[in-house]
């Protein structure tokens, strides 16, 4: 594992527990003790105590042994700021970051130079075959499986984290109710069907699949097999602010556009990855003063639209907005002996219960 650069973190101060847990977590990020025992003092607590404290913390056998490992995550973050150093340096003439754009692009070539060397690319016409192109949309949906309930992600704008919160989000309603409400709500993140809610696995829905085609070579051809091929649907507005998956996927836009900010793996240390999959920082609105680090991350921006497919591979940070109602699709099954990379050393558990004040 890997960790961000070191920065002094503001004191819980609303419990001895809370307090040490933050001595505990700085120390072995390698903030200098003094440097902490200042900042409880500003906290209140007088000189004497607050060095007590530190030092207790640290002479904590768990605490000893994770300071004792910090040289090493420095030399894991140096060996990664030297990758992202050589990448710049790679880019330095072509202006902005872009993701590159293929049109014809083989299989052959997808993999040796994009998949295997963990970048992205933007493939155009890859879904010229598909019947969902021409009969996918929010309407058409609502008149084929309108009483059909779907589960979706409801209530998203009054949590303030709702992609780690998801679970206790999860809805039900029809889904030409879901339709209605895109049409008439305007931009919104409010509801999401995200690949969670597993729509294409519902036998009402599996009719569904006869509309979508592996892109040869690219994919495993049978795309019936559980968790071969996920569906999204939303209204403009939606947002899965920055995170990384676990396995490479291959995300297929059917209706609609969706803008993406797309972040290298390698500057993982720099994203402030508290939890999970997830990054503190709000894509939308960067604040450096809190999160300083990111300021070092390369950002690239992409919009993809209609029958266009872009690579997200394993480990690379993004986020994603819908620029209007939208109809993804998603693979994570390539037409390889490995059917994926997966980045193992990973949580996703349910966000801890903050303690009460």
């Amino acid at each position: 594992m890997v960790y961000r650069t070191p920065r002094v973190m503001r004191p819980d101060e609303s419990s001895s527990h809370q307090r040490r847990a933050w001595i505990a977590e700085n120390l072995t990020r390698g903030v200098p003790p003094r440097r902490l025992v200042a900042r409880l003092c500003e906290s209140g607590l007088a000189p004497e105590q607050a060095l007590a404290e530190v030092e207790s913390v640290a002479a904590h056998p768990a605490v000893v042994q994770a300071r004792a490992r910090t040289p090493r995550h420095r030399e894991l973050e140096a060996l990664l700021a030297a990758r992202a150093a050589l990448y710049r340096q790679e880019h330095s003439g072509d202006g902005a970051p872009r993701v590159e754009r293929r049109r014809g692009l083989s299989p052959d070539e997808f993999f040796a130079r994009y998949y295997h060397r963990n970048r992205p690319v933007i493939i155009e016409g890859l879904m010229a075959d598909w019947p969902a192109m021409s009969r996918w949309s929010p309407e058409w949906l609502a008149e084929r499986f309108g009483d059909e309930p779907v589960e979706v992600m409801a209530g998203r704008e009054s949590d303030a984290d709702p992609d780690f919160n998801a679970e206790r989000l999860r809805r039900s309603l029809p889904l030409r109710e879901l339709v209605a409400r895109m049409r008439e709500g305007g931009e919104t993140n409010d509801v999401y069907l995200v690949a969670r809610n597993s729509l294409l696995l519902r036998e009402a829905f599996r009719p569904l699949l006869a509309d979508l085609r592996a892109p040869a070579g690219y994919i495993q051809p049978d795309i019936t097999a559980p968790d071969s091929v996920h569906l999204w649907f939303g209204p403009a507005g939606t947002l899965s602010n920055l995170h990384h998956d676990h396995l490479n996927v291959l995300f297929c836009q059917v209706f609609g556009r969706k803008r993406f900010w797309l972040i290298p793996s390698w500057e993982t240390p720099w994203l402030y990855n508290d939890r999970g999959l997830y990054s503190a920082v709000d894509i939308l609105a960067p604040d450096v003063t809190r999160f300083p680090d990111f300021a070092r991350a390369t950002v690239h921006t992409c919009e993809v639209g209609p029958g266009e497919a872009l690579l997200i591979p394993v480990g690379w940070w993004h986020a994603v907005q819908a620029l209007d109602v939208s109809l993804s699709v998603t693979f994570v099954c390539f037409d390889q002996a490995a059917r994926n990379a997966e980045w193992r050393d990973y949580w996703i558990g349910p966000q801890p219960e903050k303690v009460e004040r």
